[in-house]
């Protein structure tokens, strides 16, 4: 039991404080840095690197180990001989967990989610938020813990604070006999107003108003029945908190309904108002489904009697949890003692473990048989990505590409995540903040990789493998490091007795030594041996053992590795012809996986002959099959094949990548085709290589999809390798292909990489025209990630192509009259120029000069109009309604859409017509006819339903209903229907490819300026 010279107490949740009997204690400044990173962890070693870190930051002294234990014997002084304990590497705080405001905090909070009965829950979670006075930290002076640790801290008690707020809401407060006792902590004075939060974390200050025992545990949710004064203290601290958190949606939606039961539905329903604004500034999205469905509730009519508690309604079933686990190793043996280590993860802090140590010794291997044996404990999933740190022929991923993985894998629908990349990783946090949920980060290349990826709250789990010990993560995050040396022998031969049978093993004793040594511990070679001995089920160990002496291969490489690249030469050596052709080309692919038809094309092999080759790499563990038809292959195999690879004749390796690309080019010209909508010119390609295996085209849009799911990010990987093999008409003919896609899943970092890479191939090869729509392109990205002034520059090369000495004046049927201007360029026709007047006008747009844009756009309509192109007519008409609409001139900007949807359905158009359309309406609600925006928007939902498009059709039925004035019934009921059609989860869900991130939106923020016949118009605001 831990004993200290008196009864000592800590307080971390607020201005920070200790006292020992009662009394307080005095501590220095870096006294109180000490005690509150032990605290954090009460009765848990901490590491020495952290505390430095915690500490000192950047500003260590020479010798931390030394200054820190004279730290601690001046805290001992000061609290007691025992209250800090010496661990191999570190400090622990010895004393009971309770004496800490936060583990008391936490343990109640774990206390709450099993409670019996609502009243229950609501009184232990009272119990918890007791405990928050303020701000985690205050007055401690350190970086680590304010910008680290508050953050992760502060989401479950946000958490905390919205199920206090539905349990309040729902009559399950407390009964009046059993009030939740008030700490009176003499010890501590009461807070004051906080500091100033952090912007750049996005995790602003809580104020002690807003988690204070007085502010949530007597005064807005008291003891007794809630009434009217206690309700509108509620809101009180609602609002405190929207205004600290005010992109935290779900505390704006619990803000709504108190204001709504309290009787100020005006103000809640300008409540939604500010979120909806905060929204589209901050993160370019509309709310979600949970906002979206309070506001329908605001605007149906007011009951006759007073509602009471309110009747749980029947929610579609959520979606499944991420099981996103890649297959355990069937037969894998050993690593007791770290899979020992890793299960303390489960039960104690830190919830960060890193598995480090040299390549092919099983770090993965070893944390997805744990992960898999561990998963019963994280009922809200698994997530796991390959950062592919060290593979040979690809860059190691960027965190925003994994968060972003992460996010679909968790069912946040593409419209509902932001553009940028600091938003996405700021929601990935939020959403996990109050999960159960095991992240495995394999193959991590550096601590940069792994921060973003570290989720918010103290629930989750994270286990990262790398061949770094990524000691930022062990200083900073506190997190644990297992490092895994290459296996014992009594290991290393459990692994060979697991496939080859004990009998067998003790046949040949000797040679199954000699087989150790020759593997050198690693458990790949092992795995290779051991396949290779099972195919031969009667050939003598021994004879193998000779076969490994006569492949040793030296002279490729020294050290750990050596052994490795012995047993995989006499691997490779004894593979088929077809198989051992095929592994080495693999050296050519950048990965992160490959197909059947993909390594046929690659080998120019026929089909039944690559299956074979690779069923048998397969069969000999050189290649792995992630999932149905995928295979992968280890990075130090890859290592192997990329140097086989370099040894065959350049024009080989040359023709052999042209395949390739050729395949991929192929893959993703017919998943583009399925996807783009029937009013789209085609995109043509010309004969493949010889040898190259034909892609058939998908049967569908969603077909298409799904193989742009799982071929997208080979086919990024292979804009890259195009582009490093220069290969330029590969290069942008894919990065053309990926654009909808990349631009329906917002992927929108990537799509601006691929594009610029497309450009400069592009430049290589002269091709003006292309060139054009790679920069607009370009232009598209930068704007949606906030960089009108970077766009503007991409486009300036090409704005001499709109230039002429020629002026002339013509009038629009709009009435509007302008002056335009047309350029001549002898490669350059008057279509490519007019999309490209149509993004600069765009662009001009969002640079806050709406008079240039409408003039670019009609100059733009005007070349439309002479070409004859209708489908550009009409997408560009749309475009000066929206600029019209915008410099108020609603009368004009009405003629224009109406025009406009005329001439797009002339054209056959049956996309961007339904946004013309819906920009009637909204013209119509600005002049104050509600009913003919009301006929409009019905109309425009039986377009979408006609389309099957769910997703938008749950935004125009709430604006039918805003339109009206009163929620009709009918078109709530039937947005709830699309909206379960949608999304399992009752979120717009939306795919790829496809105009989707308009279907919540107000088109008034949105340019209709995009809808190029040269590609599919994924999205009116993005540019074709």
């Amino acid at each position: 039991m831990p004993h200290v010279t008196g009864l000592l107490s800590v307080r971390l949740l607020g201005p920070f404080g200790v006292t020992v009997d009662g009394a307080p204690v005095a501590l220095s400044s870096r006294l109180r840095t000490l005690l509150a990173v032990l605290a954090l962890d009460v009765g848990r070693p901490v590491p020495t690197e952290r505390i430095a870190a915690a500490v000192w930051g950047q500003d260590r002294p020479a010798d931390p180990r030394k200054a820190i234990q004279v730290l601690v014997t001046r805290l001992r002084t000061a609290l007691g001989a025992d209250a800090v304990r010496t661990t191999p590497g570190g400090y622990q705080l010895d004393v009971p967990a309770d004496a800490v405001d936060l583990s008391r905090f936490e343990s109640a909070l774990t206390a709450s989610r099993a409670a019996a009965d609502p009243a229950e829950e609501y009184r232990l979670l009272r119990e918890a938020l007791a405990d928050w006075r303020g701000s985690p930290f205050e007055t401690v002076d350190s970086d680590l813990l304010r910008t680290v640790d508050r953050p992760r801290l502060v989401q479950p008690a946000l958490a905390a604070v919205e199920r206090c707020a539905d349990l309040a809401l729902a009559g399950h407060d407390p009964a009046p006999e059993d009030p939740a006792p008030e700490d009176p902590a003499p010890d501590v004075p009461a807070p004051g107003k906080t500091a100033p939060g952090d912007p750049d974390l996005g995790v602003p200050d809580l104020g002690d108003r807003a988690l204070g025992d007085r502010a949530l545990g007597d005064r807005a949710l008291g003891d007794r029945a809630l009434g009217d004064r206690a309700l509108g203290d509620l809101a009180a601290t609602l609002r405190e908190l929207v205004a600290t958190y005010p992109l935290r949606e779900s505390l704006w939606v619990r803000l709504m309904a108190v204001l709504d039961r309290t009787g100020r539905r005006a103000d809640a329903l300008a409540a939604y108002q500010d979120l909806y604004r905060i929204l589209r500034a901050e993160l370019g999205t509309s709310p979600g489904e949970e906002a979206q469905a309070a506001h329908r509730r605001l605007l149906a009519p007011e009951p006759a009697e007073p509602p009471g508690p309110p009747t749980p309604r029947a929610q579609p079933a959520p979606p499944a949890p991420p099981a996103m686990l890649p297959p355990p190793e069937r037969t894998f043996r050993g690593r007791a003692a770290a899979l020992t280590a890793l299960d303390a993860l489960l039960d104690t802090a830190p919830r960060i473990a890193v598995v480090d140590g040299p390549g092919g010794v099983g770090k993965t291997a070893t944390v997805l048989h744990w992960a898999h044996r561990a998963s019963d404990h994280f009922p809200d999933g698994t997530l796991y990505v390959n950062l592919r740190g060290y593979f040979p022929t690809n860059t190691p991923l960027a965190p925003a590409v994994a968060v972003r993985q992460f996010l679909d894998a968790l069912g946040v629908p593409p419209a509902r995540i932001p553009d940028d990349a600091d938003a996405q990783a700021a929601l990935y946090r939020s959403v996990l903040a109050d999960r159960r949920v095991l992240v495995v980060l394999d193959n991590a290349r550096d601590v940069e990789q792994v921060r973003p990826l570290l989720p918010g709250g103290r629930r989750c789990v994270v286990v990262v493998t790398s061949r770094n010990r990524l000691g930022g993560l062990v200083a900073v995050e506190g997190a644990a490091r297992l490092a895994l040396e290459t296996l014992p022998s009594a290991e290393a031969e459990d692994v060979l007795a697991a496939r080859l049978g004990a009998a067998r093993l003790a046949a040949e004793p000797e040679a199954v030594r000699e087989l150790l040594t020759l593997c050198g511990g690693l458990p790949l070679a092992h795995v290779i041996v051991a396949e290779r001995a099972a195919a031969r089920a009667g050939a003598p160990l021994a004879g193998l053992v000779r076969e490994l002496h006569r492949s040793r291969i030296s002279a490729l490489s020294a050290g750990r590795d050596h052994a490795a690249r012995s047993v995989f030469s006499w691997s490779y050596r004894a593979l088929g012809a077809d198989a051992a052709a095929v592994f080495r080309l693999l050296g050519l692919h950048p990965g992160p996986h490959v197909t059947v038809p993909s390594v046929a094309s690659l080998g120019a092999l026929p089909r039944d002959r690559a299956r074979a080759a690779v069923a048998e790499l397969e069969r000999a563990s050189l290649l792995i099959e992630l999932a149905p038809g995928r295979f992968t292959m280890h990075e130090l195999l890859m290592d192997y094949a990329t140097e086989l690879a370099a040894q065959d004749p350049p024009e080989q390796s040359a023709a052999a990548t042209v395949r390739m690309l050729d395949h991929y080019l192929g893959v993703a010209h017919q998943a583009e085709q399925a996807l783009a909508p029937p009013s789209e010119d085609r995109h043509t390609l010309g004969p493949p290589s010889d040898g190259v295996l034909a892609t058939p085209p998908p049967s569908g849009y969603d077909a298409g999809l799904a193989l742009l799911e799982s071929e997208a990010p080979v086919l990024v990987a292979m804009v890259r390798r195009a582009a490093a093999t220069g290969n330029d008409e590969h290069t942008w003919r894919i990065a053309r292909c990926l654009r909808p896609y990349l631009w329906g899943r917002r992927q929108v970092p990537t799509l601006l990489e691929a594009e610029r890479l497309a450009l400069a191939g592009l430049e290589r090869l002269g091709r003006v025209p292309e060139q054009v729509g790679s920069r607009r392109w370009i232009a598209h990205a930068l704007m949606r990630l906030g960089r009108p002034d970077d766009a503007w520059r991409a486009l300036e090369p090409t704005l001499p192509l709109t230039e002429d000495p020629a002026e002339y004046k013509t009038e629009h049927k709009t009435g509007h009259k302008t002056e335009h201007h047309t350029g001549r360029h002898p490669e350059v026709d008057d279509t490519t120029r007019a999309w490209l007047l149509n993004t600069t006008a765009a662009v001009l747009s969002e640079l806050g000069r709406p008079d240039e844009a409408l003039d670019h756009a009609e100059r733009s309509l005007d070349l439309f109009r002479r070409t004859g192109d209708l489908l550009g007519d009409g997408c560009t008409e749309s475009a000066v309604g929206l600029y019209l609409r915008r410099l108020g001139k609603l009368d004009d900007a009405l003629a224009a859409a109406r025009h406009a949807y005329a001439t797009l359905t002339e054209a056959g158009d049956v996309w961007v017509r339904c946004y013309t359309r819906e920009l009637v309406g909204d013209v119509q609600l600005d002049l104050g006819e509600p009913d003919a925006a009301a006929a409009t928007y019905r109309a425009c939902a039986e377009d979408l339903r006609a389309l099957g498009r769910t997703d938008e059709l749950a935004g125009i039925l709430a604006k039918l209903a805003a339109a009206r004035g009163t929620a009709d019934a009918g078109a709530a009921a039937d947005a709830d229907t699309a909206r379960a059609a949608a999304d399992p989860a009752g979120t717009p869900a939306d795919p790829a490819g496809t105009p989707a991130d308009l279907a919540l939106a107000d088109p008034a923020d949105t340019d209709l300026a995009v809808a190029d016949p040269a590609d599919p118009p994924a999205d009116p605001a993005g540019g074709r």
